[in-house]
């Protein structure tokens, strides 16, 4: 689910106003002043939702006047909210095209192609709108979005801070709450919270931001959701879900865990069965993977070793098995910067393809063994760009264990660490998480996620069987007791000296299943 939502900017503010001189024809200010007034009636049609009839107005003054740059842009953001990416773009790259320097235009147009997930596109559209506009809240909350996507959290932070400092946004707030949340930076994220609740600015969104903070939160969560209208919880399917999600975690941290199950066990069980056809699918690459994997066909194309380049250091598991701390214990190290859930290596591979004048896909089991070369050079690019001065830069993207056998044999210096942990730990974290629409779906079923959890784990002997070089296990378990030693599995892998200083607080969530465990023996059973 996406947790903060996009906001079109704005057209600059304006009144139109005509001085009549010997050199203006009559009827060409009044065309002015007639178009002009058309465009605001669409503007403010456009503000009160009203999108059709806006729309209308928009090419009808379009076709009269193809260049009416004002027209192109309200078009777009109209197409825009109606989820109509592609002629929002058509029509704000037409108004760009018109007036290159427009900033609205530009911050515009970079959040339409954000969506059309061409995020880098949106960063260079962006960046020129900042350069206009270097304090502009409306373009730092949505370049803010672009790094967010592609996980510069650090970056994009400090967007958002600098956001909300210039003004006092709701979404600007929550996308800071956010990117705190995901950089592990927990204490900040529950006061940024708090900071609207304490306003009186309580919304589901909210809640559901501090229900996911992985600390103790001194908020009454349940106090805080029985306050909201009955129009916030009682709305769409998504967000009836997200209601049942917050309350059930509300439960949780207050005790009530025979509560908190009959809620997710109710809300997992309507969501799996409404996604039964995207479940089908997974299973079906699950086991291709594995017969892939158990299978000798796939050669190493070269040595994965290579001291030249920088290390790619892929920390991979199950949803909710520990990648996440383990990640944050490794960049604890001298020389690695963290990656997070980057799709550094998607990119690489539908790049190749699109170089290569095929139909784009980020499956590397596709491509073309010729083109490996081609697929590897372009990454290392892009791992460059990313990297910067650090000498490890690491991966948590969970799926790419589907393909991590072409990962180690394709792309150069290539290390892994696996992490696993208690399975009824792990599937009862994935059981409480709501995750984005059509993603990890198996985790609304404790079979099915069971079973997912076991297939990871067949995956990850099998590389540390084919790879013993570049692959290790721990367990989450072994990682709290002792996260020194799980430092130095990873130092040693990519021949970092060991860390001298403190190492970060990762907390200890073990056992978490153990209230919950006749429940889960007894859907288990079923």
């Amino acid at each position: 689910m996406t947790e903060f939502r996009i906001k079109s900017a704005p057209w600059p503010s304006a009144t139109f106003t005509a001085t009549v001189s010997p050199a203006t024809p009559l009827h060409g200010i009044n065309l002015l002043r007639h178009t002009h007034m058309r465009l605001c009636e669409a503007e403010q049609l456009y503000q009160h939702r009203k999108f059709d009839h806006a729309q209308k107005i928009c090419e009808s003054l379009i076709g009269e006047h193809p260049a009416y740059l004002a027209a192109h842009h309200l078009l777009g953001l109209i197409h825009g909210a109606k989820k109509d990416h592609d002629r929002a773009f058509d029509h704000l790259s037409r108004a760009a095209m018109l007036n290159p320097r427009n900033w609205a235009t530009l911050t515009a147009l970079g959040g339409v192609c954000l969506e059309l997930q061409a995020n880098d596109m949106a960063a260079l559209i962006l960046e020129q709108a900042r350069a206009i506009r270097p304090r502009d809240a409306n373009v730092l909350m949505t370049l803010g979005r672009v790094y967010a996507e592609e996980r510069e959290y650090e970056r994009a932070k400090e967007a958002f801070r600098e956001a909300v400092a210039l003004k006092d946004d709701f979404h600007a707030i929550m996308a800071l709450g956010f990117v705190c949340r995901e950089l592990g930076q927990n204490a900040e994220a529950v006061e940024v919270y708090k900071s609207l609740i304490k306003r009186g600015v309580s919304t589901l969104e909210v809640l559901f931001g501090l229900a996911n903070v992985p600390a103790c939160v001194n908020v009454d969560l349940l106090a805080e959701l029985e306050k909201l209208p009955r129009d916030q919880t009682d709305g769409p399917r998504e967000f009836d879900e997200l209601a049942v999600f917050v309350r059930a975690t509300a439960l949780d941290k207050a005790g009530r865990h025979a509560e908190a199950w009959q809620h997710l066990a109710q809300v997992n069980h309507t969501i799996f069965l409404a996604t039964q056809e995207i479940f089908r699918e997974g299973s079906e690459r699950q086991n291709a993977a594995l017969a892939t994997l158990q299978g000798d066909s796939i050669k190493a194309v070269g040595d994965s070793r290579d001291n030249r380049q920088p290390i790619s250091l892929f920390i991979l598991g199950p949803s909710r098995s520990g990648k996440s701390t383990m990640e944050q214990l490794v960049a604890a190290l001298d020389g690695v910067k963290r990656g997070y859930e980057n799709q550094s290596v998607g990119k690489a591979i539908r790049r190749t393809f699109q170089s290569a004048r095929l139909l784009t896909s980020d499956r590397i089991g596709l491509l073309q063994p010729e083109l490996y070369p081609q697929c590897r050079e372009i990454y290392l690019e892009e791992l460059a760009q990313r990297v910067g001065s650090a000498r490890v830069f690491t991966n948590t993207t969970a799926p790419y264990i589907h393909e991590a056998q072409l990962i180690a044999s394709v792309f150069p210096n290539v290390r892994f660490i696996f992490v696993k942990r208690n399975v009824e730990d792990n599937i009862l974290r994935m059981y409480q998480k709501k995750y984005r629409r059509g993603k990890n779906v198996y985790s609304y079923d404790l079979k099915a996620a069971r079973d997912h959890v076991a297939w990871y784990l067949q995956m990850m002997e099998l590389m540390a069987k084919k790879f013993p070089d570049i692959v290790r296990i721990i367990n989450y378990e072994d990682m709290v007791a002792n996260p020194a030693a799980a430092v130095r599995v990873a130092a040693d892998l990519c021949g970092l000296p060991q860390a001298d200083g403190p190492l970060p607080d990762v907390g200890d969530d073990r056992g978490c299943a153990e209230p919950y465990h006749d429940f889960i023996t007894a859907a288990l059973n079923r």
